[in-house]
């Protein structure tokens, strides 16, 4: 099926991709701003350059951890303090390897800490987050000042060669000039790419709602620990770069304050933003320089740009622009790349057997049962409600099915297969989505991009085939924003795929987070409340919705307090009290059962006159 955008899309995609910032763009402005050093035969100004392109490497490296990712890292320049050592040690202080080799082991090692300063720490909240990444940087400053043998102490390792790049021998600071700028330039090519790709979008999921973002079938903590992985990896190329530059490192610089100075080029800038990156890094070199005169004043008068900064630009110099990425591949999508076939759940429907098998589930809350004993069914292309008085537990059993609540005890089946401890984002690769009560969309980002989300799951796209744009991942992301667009015309919001997701009437964000949960292809529908605060049009449009599900052969579970729609559109219905199953049957058995009735009207008092 192929969906043609509707005439005032086409102009937003139009203009919108006008001003797409790409490598390309400003790769002839970037040489010629690399050159003119060269031209004017300016060795002060060639050194300036020099720096800002180390400080764009390590922008472009903490733009992934905090700009996309949204992780706080206020130790950063540990990494490229790291990779700085290992350099000086294998190339100098050792000398066993010549650079070409050194290089490789440089990048890994700082990566690697990464990945081990990241895996326990990233399940952290934010602010408990930065300040384990300030004592990491704080305890790697001390390593390189107490472990003489290696790092030579508080002098440092001095005579560290230029590099020896196998395929030539640098021998001038010019020619490292021109070996840096082509690593910035490279570094943010790779960057935007990344950006603008499967993994950028998974980064931005995690960082707008990461309970959303699992239930919807992303690895939260892997999307995490790679961007801890690849901003230490890029610090470790400036690292590496940066002690051939200067011939020696020396602990001082790799202090608090250069942590610090990274943070504020990229927050400078606009944190997500590619040119902000490049802006911040020259505003951060060159300020300094030239405001040498005034010494005495240069932290009063940055303190104050700061200052005023957050009051007049709090999204940086140069914000980066929203929908970017969704419209570029959008336009990408419906327009150029024949589409590849995305992944589907492995498992297949048993043609007579239970879909879903709930076994004595039990949730305690420290001392509250929110769930004792309850066992329930699903059977493939069947409509199930959950319903009961407020505080029953149903939202904690919808919790439970779909991992994001462990069961204290009991066990859930689903295709045959066990899922009591499985993890979200795993759940949902199998084929269970779900909506929330309360709405979590991605509210920044786009309507077309929060349906894209849903596809991210079925689709494999890794680092190099998103930077290298390889013919598959340039197929895979024609299916995922085709699809999206498809799926935003069946729930009638294909008009408004560009506007932000935030900008919604509640009754068309209820529609879009049900597209988003049908992006991930499920064999089970979750819905939490989806009629809540509908108007009665909206409530017909959305049974028609789940009618049309139930016969593409997709299950619904879902929790409803309006009872007409209940009773209307259900095959069989569960009833939960207290927190136990009470009743269980079709609608006509469960509105004659008299515990139903007295859950829902009380118990007449046998006693009363």
């Amino acid at each position: 099926m192929e969906i043609a955008l509707p005439k005032q899309v086409r102009v937003g995609l139009t203009s919108s991709w006008q001003s797409v910032p790409g490598i390309i763009r400003y790769l002839p402005l970037a040489l010629a701003a690399a050159a003119l050093p060269e031209l004017l035969h300016n060795l002060y100004l060639r050194d300036i350059c020099t720096y800002i392109g180390l400080y764009i490497m390590l922008g472009m490296g903490m733009n992934i951890v905090i700009g996309y990712a949204g992780l706080m890292d206020l130790g950063y320049i540990a990494f490229y303090g790291i990779a700085a050592y290992t350099i000086a040690a294998l190339t100098a202080e050792f000398d066993i390897a010549p650079f070409w080799a050194a290089f490789p082991l440089a990048v890994l090692l700082a990566a690697a800490f990464g990945v081990v300063l990241g895996a326990p720490t990233l399940r952290l909240r934010p602010d408990y987050l930065a300040m384990v990444t300030i004592g990491f940087g704080e305890i790697a400053r001390l390593a390189f000042v107490n472990l003489d043998a290696v790092t030579g102490g508080p002098p440092g390792i001095t005579s560290i060669p230029r590099p020896d790049l196998g395929i030539f021998q640098v021998h001038t600071a010019d020619q490292l000039y021109w070996v840096i700028v082509a690593g910035a330039i490279l570094i943010t090519w790779f960057t935007q790419r990344l950006g603008d790709s499967r993994i950028g979008r998974g980064w931005a999921f995690t960082r707008d709602d990461e309970i959303a973002a699992e239930a919807i079938g992303i690895d939260t903590v892997r999307m995490k620990l790679l961007a801890f992985a690849l901003g230490a990896a890029i610090a470790g190329v400036a690292g590496s770069l940066f002690a051939t530059k200067m011939t020696m490192v020396a602990p001082e610089s790799f202090t608090w304050w250069e942590s610090l100075i990274v943070l504020i080029i990229v927050v400078l800038g606009g944190m997500g933003s590619i040119p902000g990156v490049i802006v911040g890094a020259i505003v951060m070199v060159s300020l300094p320089e030239l405001l040498r005169d005034f010494s005495d004043y240069r932290m009063l008068i940055l303190g104050v740009s700061l200052v005023l900064l957050a009051l007049f630009r709090p999204k940086g110099l140069w914000p980066a622009p929203a929908n970017q990425a969704a419209i570029a591949a959008a336009m990408g999508a419906v327009r150029r790349t024949p589409r590849a076939a995305l992944r589907t759940p492995t498992s297949e429907t048993t043609a007579t057997g239970p879909l879903l098998e709930v076994f004595g589930a039990s949730k305690r809350f420290g001392g509250v049962n929110a769930l004792a004993d309850v066992n329930l069914q699903v059977f493939p292309r069947e409509i199930v409600s959950l319903i009961g008085p407020n505080g029953a537990g149903k939202t904690t059993l919808l919790n439970v099915i779909t991992g994001l609540t462990p069961p204290t005890s009991g066990a859930l089946r689903f295709h045959d297969r066990d899922i009591t401890r499985s993890r979200p984002h795993d759940i949902a690769a199998l084929g269970i989505a779900r909506t929330f009560q309360n709405i979590r969309l991605f509210g920044s980002l786009t309507i077309l991009e929060n349906v894209a989300a849903g596809l991210h799951c079925r689709s494999r796209a890794g680092i190099l085939s998103a930077a290298l744009r390889l013919p598959s991942q340039r197929a895979e992301e024609a299916a995922i924003w085709s699809r999206s667009l498809e799926l935003l015309a069946d729930v009638g919001l294909q008009d408004r795929a560009t506007d932000l997701a935030h900008n919604l009437p509640y009754g068309e964000q209820r529609r879009l987070e049900i597209a988003r949960a049908l992006a991930t292809s499920p064999r089970l529908l979750v819905l939490d409340e989806p009629a809540a605060g509908l108007s009665g049009r909206e409530r017909t449009d959305l049974m028609q919705l789940i009618r049309r599900l139930h016969a593409k052969d997709i299950a619904v579970l879902l929790i409803e307090h309006d009872m007409d729609f209940v009773m209307a559109i259900s095959d069989r219905i569960y009833v939960l009290n207290y927190g136990r199953r009470i009743a269980a049957g079709t609608p006509d058995e469960v509105q004659n059962d008299h515990a139903v009735i007295e859950a829902y009207l009380g118990r007449a008092d046998d006693d009363e006159d």
